[in-house]
């Protein structure tokens, strides 16, 4: 039986557990077991840096569909008590903060990604591209006819050919008269192509979710005050926060 294909889910996993040190939750729990007389520390490579510094993505992302799990490093709150407070009278860890921004890159980069992918599918369609510059091709054509009758009307005024030129002016009238059918069909071109469920789409510039723009105002504080969001809004602060810093 061939294995099973692993998923982006625990790709993403694996790969936070090797910036996180590669961790194991059992392995966690044996350590703890075999140095049970030994007091952990601040800088032990068990506790999880992510948290003591500023949120895990373990943590922001817990019970949702972009969860991946339990974090397999450990959390104490007296530590992370620890940290602020050393924080605060300017002491610092900045391998600590090296290592939380790495795992906010990953996440982030990631992100970025499918954002980048996610705007793709909500480009026009080569039929779609092709029908737009069809309709304003035909609006400049009539464009060009305009300045080519408006020509011909004054050198015709110029050689005292006024019927002539009168006649003209009643196909000026005509072509303008065309320009404005056009012109409003080009509009209505443009403002309806695409216009399928996928067209009324926009991309979180955050997250990277799917928004409708019909969706009511109930549904957008939704999203915006989901969790999901959120914890990316978090990630991406502390990231430009720690950025100078762990460089």
């Amino acid at each position: 039986m061939s294995a099973k294909a692993a998923t982006p889910a625990d790709e993403q996993r694996k790969l936070i557990q090797q910036l996180m040190g590669n961790v194991t939750i059992t392995s966690r729990y044996e350590g703890r077991s075999r140095n049970n007389k030994q007091e952990l520390g601040i800088t032990d490579p068990r506790l999880c840096k992510s948290f003591l510094v500023g949120e895990c993505p373990y943590d922001l992302f817990q019970g949702t569909k972009q969860s991946i799990g339990k974090c397999p490093q450990l959390h104490i709150p007296k530590f992370k008590l620890q940290y602020d407070r050393d924080h605060k009278k300017g002491k610092r860890y900045p391998a600590f903060e090296k290592e939380y921004f790495l795992v906010l890159s990953k996440f982030i980069n990631d992100c970025n990604e499918q954002i980048v992918v996610a705007l793709k599918k909500l480009e026009h369609t080569k039929e779609e591209r092709e029908k737009i510059k069809s309709a304003t091709k035909a609006l400049d054509d009539v464009d060009t006819q305009i300045v080519l009758i408006t020509q011909e009307i004054d050198s015709l005024i110029s050689n005292n050919k006024v019927m002539e030129a009168m006649q003209q002016s009643i196909k000026l009238e005509e072509a303008v008269q065309l320009k404005k059918t056009t012109a409003e069909k080009v509009k209505n071109i443009t403002e309806n192509i695409g216009q399928s469920s996928q067209q009324k789409l926009q991309v979180c510039e955050v997250c990277g979710a799917y928004l409708s723009r019909l969706d009511t105002d109930r549904r957008l504080a939704d999203h915006f005050l989901g969790k999901v969001h959120l914890g990316y809004v978090k990630m991406r602060e502390d990231y430009k926060k720690f950025n100078t810093n762990a460089h």
